[in-house]
């Protein structure tokens, strides 16, 4: 249970068990083809990697926690309705935009004068700006659900803006207890670890925070996006969005 606040709000976060394990061989040991510590790393990633993805998908479900003004779903980049949610976000602090690296490429103001000769080179060298207009843009990692290396984790049509010094932050990660780790020696000398966590995640999202949601991105785990350049027809606050509904 979580209190907030002067006058202790609480709440609870829900927890459920997570977890892991692996195996080396005696030979495999003995040859050094498998580091034992190496096999424990990726335990402990693969933990993480399952945390990080339930903080995505907790985003994703609280979206309807914001006012309507405060949300946006447009069929690709809508300039102008983006720079309305970094004003309502800068209205409570200095916004930070967080976004995946499609979502990005797509994020660049259109009129050519606003390009600085580094702006320029930063476009070229990497597709996208690591500010839009002054706000500092933070790329979330993306990566894979297994090692076919062909669907992605994190959803690319959402980016959020976050304006500095908010009260709490929107995402609440409880863990229940310490992690457990038991190593095992087996009768024919083959060595195991097994890691036990129980976590818990809930996003909690107020007025401060606003969302925009490109519908063409939506979704879209299989297919990169990272060439597309800008375009958009803007969609205030459409109807239901592969399943997301952001309608006030």
């Amino acid at each position: 249970m979580f209190k907030l606040g002067k006058a202790q709000e609480s709440f609870e976060v829900p927890t459920s068990a997570v977890g892991g394990a692996a195996q080396i061989g005696f030979e495999e040991f003995l040859d050094g083809r498998v580091d034992f510590a190496e096999v424990t790393r990726i335990v402990m990633e693969g933990i993480n990697e399952l945390i990080y993805k339930e903080v995505g998908a907790a985003l994703k479900a609280s979206i309807n926690q914001l006012p309507p003004a405060n949300r946006v779903a447009a069929n690709g980049f809508d300039e102008a309705a983006f720079d309305k949610l970094v004003q309502i976000a800068a209205a409570y602090g200095t916004p930070t935009i967080y976004c995946t690296e499609e979502f990005a490429v797509r994020m660049i103001p259109k009129e050519a004068w606003r390009y600085t000769e580094a702006m320029k080179d930063e476009l070229y060298r990497t597709g996208r700006l690591a500010d839009y207009k002054g706000r500092r843009v933070v790329i979330l990692p993306q990566g894979f659900e297994d090692e076919t290396n062909e669907r992605k984790v994190i959803d690319p049509g959402y980016a959020w803006v976050i304006p500095a010094g908010a009260d709490s932050k929107p995402v609440k990660i409880a863990m229940e207890g310490q992690t457990i780790v038991d190593e095992f020696n087996g009768y024919d000398r083959s060595r195991e670890i097994q890691v036990y966590k129980k976590v818990g995640v809930v996003a909690m999202l107020t007025n401060n925070i606003c969302a925009y949601v490109d519908t063409d991105l939506l979704g879209d785990m299989d297919t990169w996006h990272l060439n597309d350049g800008v375009k958009g027809v803007t969609s205030w606050f459409g109807a239901d969005a592969a399943g997301v509904e952001i309608n006030g």
